[in-house]
C-alpha cells in the first residue's frame, strides 16, 4: 500500500526523512538532532518501531475481542 500511495517519493531527501521525523516535523530543531550522538538517535528509532509494534498488535486484538 506505500508503494502505491508513493513512498518512494521521499527516498531523494534520504537521512533528511529520520532527521524531520525525530524532530517532530520542526525544521528549527534539525541542528539539534544533527548534532545528538548516533547512538541516541538509533535508540530514539528502535523505541519508535517498538512502540508502533505494539501499538499495532494492540489495535489489532482490540479488534478481535470486541
Amino acid at each position: 500500500m506505500e508503494k502505491r500511495a508513493g513512498i518512494q517519493s521521499f527516498e531523494k531527501f534520504k537521512y533528511i526523512n529520520t532527521v524531520n521525523s525525530l524532530a517532530g516535523g520542526d525544521i528549527t530543531k534539525w541542528d539539534l538532532i544533527m548534532s545528538m550522538p548516533y547512538e541516541r538517535l538509533l535508540t530514539k528509532l528502535l523505541l519508535n518501531k517498538t512502540e508502533a509494534g505494539y501499538q499495532k498488535r494492540y489495535s489489532e486484538l482490540s479488534q478481535t475481542t470486541t
